[in-house]
């Protein structure tokens, strides 16, 4: 076989591999998360938890649901030691957890002090009691939920802004 004849073979066998990786295309620019028949559930690949910060959307605790703070952030991240850090927009908090698929184990963590009330403490004191000890994750997207044993829960989303602790 000439150089000419094996050039042109390549190049339609690349083609061919091209056509076979992109032949389901869509057009929609959504990735499947793997797992996900896409039917009924988002198609919409989820970000990790390790790694990423997540602001706190809404907490429901006590048969109480208060929406996140407007005046100062309430979040946490994990890095990928395991080390906790975050606020709940009235306390920093620090700690260590380990994360699995489905859990998240939080050791106790520790906290400022400061006095916070109304809503405020609210958030501050549900979202401390709903990170400690081992609570179930759910990820949609860029929304994770956990939830304690005792039915409290924190609807987090992943946000873009980048880290300020040091």
């Amino acid at each position: 076989m000439d150089m000419r004849r094996l050039g042109t073979l390549a190049a339609v066998a690349g083609l061919a591999l091209l056509a076979a990786c992109g032949g389901n295309d869509s057009g929609d620019d959504t990735t499947a998360v793997p797992g996900d028949s896409g039917v009924g559930g988002s198609t919409e690949p989820a970000v990790p938890i390790v790694g990423s910060r997540w602001v706190l959307e809404e907490l429901q605790a006590a048969g109480a649901t208060v929406a996140g703070p407007t005046e100062s952030e309430a979040y946490f991240e994990i890095d990928e030691n395991g080390d906790v850090t975050g606020s709940t927009g009235c306390n920093g908090f620090s700690g260590s957890a380990e994360v699995s698929d489905s859990s998240i184990t939080f050791q106790p963590l520790i906290s400022t002090r400061r006095g916070c009330s109304g809503d405020l403490g609210q958030i501050d004191s549900s979202m401390l009691r709903v990170l400690n000890g081992e609570v179930t994750v759910e990820v949609s997207g860029d929304v994770l939920t956990l939830t304690n044993a005792e039915g409290d829960s924190l609807t987090m989303a992943a946000s873009d802004a980048p880290s300020t602790d040091l």
